[in-house]
């Protein structure tokens, strides 16, 4: 069922980054959908795990493209970039320290923070990008 459904308004035009966002959204609703299971802080340790490290890899891979088509707004970007991810090192921190946590307080920041960061942010980025092609 899901969280977030992949759709329109998330495609900012940039193949590549289009089908990167897809496994973001893929990853979320993998996540919620296993919620309701036993276990539930084994399955947040490994949805963690699995956000901080295609964290890394997409985030390199924008700050390359954005790097490429001379993004003026690129520092900015990788200050997101940065955010979301200390936020994410600091839910691992908590978790490996057992310390207390929801799941789905970390679902719906993931879930929002990727909307706005999609439909919003990236979008400007895809407007250059798409002007230069």
């Amino acid at each position: 069922m899901g969280i977030v459904t992949w759709g329109k308004e998330f495609e900012i035009g940039v193949p590549e980054m289009d089908k990167q966002h897809q496994r973001w959204i893929e990853i979320i609703n993998n996540f919620y959908d296993n919620l309701e299971r036993t276990n539930v802080e084994n399955k947040l340790k490994e949805m963690i795990n699995e956000v901080l490290d295609y964290t890394h890899y997409h985030f390199s891979e924008e700050e390359k493209l954005m790097e490429s088509i001379g993004f003026s707004e690129f520092d900015g970007q990788k200050k997101m970039h940065e955010t979301i991810t200390g936020k994410m090192k600091e839910y691992k921190r908590k978790i490996d320290n057992n310390e207390m946590l929801m799941s789905i307080t970390v679902t719906n920041e993931l879930k929002d923070w990727l909307k706005n960061h999609i439909m919003v942010e990236d979008k400007k980025y895809a407007d250059v990008y798409n002007s230069k092609k």
